[in-house]
């Protein structure tokens, strides 16, 4: 239930309550590699990057592991490794999600956008729900034509 909820809250800038949420969720997990997704993703939210450094060594070697390190890279102007790191995810919906971040960055705002369209398409369930709500607020045009 919180893992759900805390999406919700997350995508939804729901500011009052993801404080809340965030402690009820490392109440109940208490494995560190189960924290430390939740840490690195409430991190992201809040754009603090010392979280993400201090969550990744934690999280499981995986997709989300690597999706954290190549945000990471992008946000140390790390442009080139952060594409090369991406090519190692197997998930289509998060290199898009990554290549939609590093177009907006060099300011490539019609390459973001059609990266942001493969991730919508390629996308499924809470993870289409959370990329629909976050180009509802950076690329709206992305989001326009979906109802």
């Amino acid at each position: 239930m919180y893992g759900t909820y805390i999406i919700y809250v997350l995508a939804n800038r729901l500011d009052d309550e993801v404080e809340l949420v965030m402690e009820q969720i490392m109440q109940k997990y208490k494995r560190r590699t189960t924290q430390a997704q939740f840490k690195a993703a409430y991190g992201l939210y809040r754009k603090d990057m010392f979280a993400i450094r201090q969550a990744v060594p934690h999280i499981g070697l995986s997709d989300y592991r690597t999706y954290y390190e190549t945000i990471l890279l992008l946000e140390d102007g790390k442009s080139e490794d952060a594409r090369e790191r991406l090519q190692s995810i197997k998930k289509q919906w998060m290199r898009s999600t990554l290549l939609v971040g590093i177009e907006l960055k060099a300011e490539n705002r019609d390459t973001a956008i059609q990266h942001a369209h493969e991730a919508l398409n390629s996308s499924r369930g809470v993870n289409r729900y959370v990329l629909y709500k976050e180009y509802e607020r950076v690329l709206p045009e992305v989001v326009g034509h979906i109802s």
